[in-house]
């Protein structure tokens, strides 16, 4: 029949004009290929991590039994490596919190996305410098990448929230506290920096206040996200 000639071009105008009807829907299916992008990076780079503790030798003509000791002197790999584990674990859970609040994206996102990665790749090479050379200055540019990254992250925060590409609704009292949450850690590895110029050791030591912080604050974020919920009621 001549009339079936034209079905499948009507078909594929109703395509198109559905695709007009729901841009955000393509736009939804871009932002989950952003995610998608993010999750790998990370997990490279935490997979990265664990390359560069290396295995140690015993030298020629000594006893198997210093295998424990040589173990023990690459503590600082240990201590880069879980550091920097549980660093890049948080920024993850905190770029997630992000894009859950995130409808839409744009070209500004995008780059600020890959800003954020480009810093993520970096921490591997940040956490060898850190474990081979463990003295201020090792330490400086160790803490010096986790607090670029960090703020990164704040700025990808700050810019979807003051160019309104998140979910409606989202009270400012959250996004505050969101802010406050990625300021928070890169604030402490900036402290460390400074820390680092008297005592090398203290510095290491202040990264523990990465974890009450990062408590409080997200304690802070359940109490922002249930009272909107408690007065809708």
């Amino acid at each position: 029949m001549p009339g079936s000639q034209w079905y499948p071009v009507a078909m594929s105008i109703d395509a198109v004009l559905s695709d007009m009807d729901h841009p955000f829907r393509r736009d939804a299916d871009e932002t989950d290929r952003l995610i998608a992008l993010s999750d790998g990076v990370i997990a490279i780079a935490i997979t990265l991590l664990v390359l560069e503790i290396t295995v140690p030798s015993v030298p020629a003509g000594s006893s198997m039994s210093i295998l424990p000791q040589l173990v023990l002197e690459q503590w600082d790999e240990f201590v880069g490596y879980a550091l920097s584990f549980l660093v890049i674990g948080l920024y993850w859970v905190l770029h997630r919190r992000v894009f859950v609040h995130i409808d839409r994206h744009d070209r500004g996102l995008l780059w600020l996305n890959l800003l954020f990665l480009l810093l993520v790749a970096f921490v591997p090479y940040g956490t060898s410098l850190f474990t081979t050379y463990p003295n201020q200055f090792g330490i400086t540019v160790y803490a010096g990448v986790l607090a670029l990254t960090g703020f990164s992250l704040a700025l990808l925060w700050g810019y979807a929230s003051r160019k309104e590409l998140v979910e409606e609704g989202l009270t400012s009292r959250i996004a505050l506290v969101q802010e406050a949450r990625f300021l928070a850690s890169p604030l402490v590895f900036i402290l460390s920096i400074a820390v680092a110029a008297v005592d090398p050791m203290l510095a290491v030591l202040s990264w523990g206040l990465l974890i009450p912080i990062n408590a409080v604050l997200q304690s802070r974020l359940a109490d922002s996200l249930e009272r909107p919920s408690q007065q809708s009621r």
